[in-house]
């Protein structure tokens, strides 16, 4: 096989989570080849953080290497002649449509007192009375499809049964291979809000129908007209492409 024109060249130095944060072309070229390869790491900014270090692991344990989210001279090899992963294809997938059927099983349920952020399904996660979009995405995969988003992951807000924190969310759909970005969403669908499109992602989802134009529907947990982000309900949604920062496509 011929490798990627696009594959980094040797690098004269270990690429790994720093403070400061390493920054340079050799940054870049990892991440794109990443990308290319089905282990996005987000945007490629030619920074090496924490979402790039994941995405790296992902690849190793997959290509045979230790999983230490180092890019040396065995990880820089293997990334020159990795093939591309499959995608997922554009039918949603079975793990998401059940998920899907779950979360539709709690449409008009509350916060109980109102405000308080307390849920039957922050109980069940453990962390109660806390905003609770991405509890509830995880309590229906878990229970609706015996599936732990974040399995595995290291981050923010995650624990056995899923993750609470949609940035490290995101960033595991990212490194997991399973980030479709603002391509047509499908029923199962994990969607990330970013309303401003700045900063971090403060909403998470699942959706429901692709409406097409530029409109999708979604069941999503903790939101309310006038209050999108912690709403206190669990509702349908009718939403915009231009508010995601994109899609993940659960496969098993």
């Amino acid at each position: 096989m011929t490798p990627s024109t696009s594959a980094p060249r040797a690098v004269s130095r270990l690429l790994s989570v720093t403070s400061p944060m390493l920054s340079g072309t050799d940054v870049l070229a990892v991440q794109e080849r990443l990308s290319e390869l089905g282990y996005s790491p987000g945007v490629p900014d030619g920074l090496y953080g924490d979402a790039t270090a994941a995405a790296v692991r992902m690849f190793q344990a997959d290509h045979g290497l230790d999983a230490d989210g180092i890019v040396g001279p065995r990880t820089l090899a293997a990334l020159s002649t990795a093939e591309k992963r499959p995608r997922p294809n554009g039918n949603g997938g079975h793990v998401g449509r059940r998920a899907l059927a779950e979360a539709l099983r709690h449409l008009d349920k509350r916060e109980s007192p109102s405000g308080s952020n307390r849920t039957e399904f922050g109980r069940w996660y453990g962390v109660d009375g806390v905003p609770w979009c991405n509890i509830f995405v995880s309590y229906c995969f878990k229970v609706g499809a015996e599936y732990t988003i974040c399995k595995g992951y290291r981050g923010a807000g995650v624990n056995g049964k899923g993750c609470a924190y949609v940035p490290t969310t995101e960033a595991w759909l990212r490194s997991a291979g399973f980030w479709i970005g603002r391509g047509a969403p499908a029923p199962g669908d994990i969607v990330i809000f970013n309303w401003d499109q700045r900063g971090v992602p403060e909403h998470i989802g699942i959706v429901e129908a692709n409406l097409g134009g530029g409109r999708f529907r979604t069941v999503e947990g903790n939101t309310a007209v006038g209050n999108d982000s912690n709403g206190g309900q669990v509702m349908r949604r009718e939403r915009f492409l231009s508010q995601v920062n994109g899609f993940g496509r659960v496969h098993a």
